[in-house]
């Protein structure tokens, strides 16, 4: 299989998967919880008090690039999808308890500091006597650059580092160029939230670095990531409109990209983001979480989590995964090596002391493959698909 190029069985499964998910899983999700609504009674909107100053839990919101999703895969290194698609953009710049939900326990590993590293074993790789294996470190951090005061704007800093070591004797087919072995990624940048008079959030993350196998060996290596959102309160003030615009030439569509989107929330329970990018949220209660996001082109992540105690919970995610590099010594300046995969993943999270938490979790990555191109659609050269594999996680977060 070569990923989710055109004719190939994985831009089959990819198209299928996602018919499935929007005439199937999404439309009977969204019916059992509209019907679920609509067989009891409406209650009035409870009146929340005003946030006597920024809490913790804004700061970290504002911090992290996927505030409710669980910090996988353990290569996730670029920030740009994870903000996009994995962030409840309506919520990042939210000033203090703005509405019933700013109580409830986050989804994932909300954290504005994270330390990881991924280990995959050697599997073939196809066509060629090589075998391929993958070990990764990353650590991001996301800081107050001015202490938070109510209702003034927030300004936050963020740096980025990953690496990320392909062991391989494969060679690119095309072009016959051995596979890099170290592919980096390091990147800085500010995000800044802007509160508004009618409650809601305007403000934007910008991020610039290098993400290649030579860092910033050259001007054209640098890439940069920007996002400006603007979040506004509905006419019936209890849900919010989300306008979003999205960039990055390291990602699967390298263009400006708009996002609308509807965030409905009848209740504590759910919230679901109907558009672009779209997800669903939902808390049957206190034990249970789901989510599922979806964002142009093929970034699917869905979340099951259980929680077993206030130190514990199990959790279990299915996502595509891509990694995109500019190669320091490719011919053709918009030339971008990928590297995807599918993955299915279970995992625990163990709270420590100090506001730290470990999680661990065992992956199994399908789909795999690296190429280059210009696009991530079509024009693939270099082609290297490799076997399934199973792969460690170990990541450590503070909260606060």
């Amino acid at each position: 299989m070569n990923g989710f190029g055109p004719g190939k069985v994985g831009w089959r499964w990819g198209v299928a998967f996602c018919r499935v998910l929007r005439r199937f899983v999404v439309p009977c999700l969204l019916a059992g919880v509209v019907l679920r609504h609509a067989t009891s009674a409406a209650a009035p909107p409870t009146p929340v008090p005003p946030a006597e100053a920024w809490p913790v839990e804004s700061v970290l919101q504002a911090a992290r690039g996927d505030l409710r999703v669980a910090a996988l895969p353990p290569i996730a290194f670029n920030l740009e999808q994870e903000t996009f698609a994995n962030e409840p953009i309506a919520d990042l710049g939210t000033p203090g308890p703005a509405d019933s939900r700013a109580d409830k326990k986050p989804y994932g590993s909300n954290a504005p500091l994270s330390l990881g590293a991924f280990w995959a074993p050697a599997t073939p790789v196809v066509g060629q006597p090589a075998t391929l294996s993958m070990n990764a470190e990353f650590a991001r951090i996301g800081v107050p650059l001015v202490m938070p005061q109510e209702g003034e704007p927030l300004w936050l800093g963020i740096a980025k580092f990953g690496r990320l070591e392909l062991a391989t004797d494969a060679v690119l087919p095309e072009s016959g160029e051995r596979v890099p072995s170290q592919l980096w990624l390091v990147e800085t940048g500010v995000t800044h939230i802007r509160p508004q008079d009618d409650g809601g959030t305007l403000g934007g993350t910008f991020l610039f670095g290098t993400a290649s196998d030579r860092p910033y060996a050259a001007a054209r290596d640098l890439t940069l990531m920007a996002v400006a959102f603007w979040q506004t309160p509905a006419a019936n003030d209890r849900d919010d409109w989300s306008f979003s615009v999205f960039y990055s030439p390291t990602s699967q569509l390298p263009y400006p990209l708009p996002g609308v989107a509807y965030v409905w929330k009848p209740d504590d329970t759910l919230e679901a983001k109907i558009g672009l990018p779209g997800g669903i949220e939902y808390r049957p209660d206190e034990e249970w979480e789901f989510s599922l996001s979806y964002f142009p082109l093929v970034n699917v992540v869905a979340v099951a989590r259980r929680h077993l105690s206030e130190q514990a919970s199990l959790f279990a995610t299915y996502r595509t995964d891509t990694q995109i590099y500019f190669l320091a010594d490719r011919l053709i300046d918009d030339d971008r090596l990928y590297v995807f995969d599918q993955r299915a993943a279970v995992g625990l999270e163990r709270r420590l002391a100090g506001g730290f938490s470990v999680e661990s979790a065992v992956s199994y990555l399908f789909d795999r493959t690296l190429f280059q191109g210009t696009s991530f659609t079509s024009g693939r050269r270099d082609v290297i698909d490799f076997d399934p594999g199973l792969a460690l996680t170990v990541q450590l977060l503070w909260r606060r």
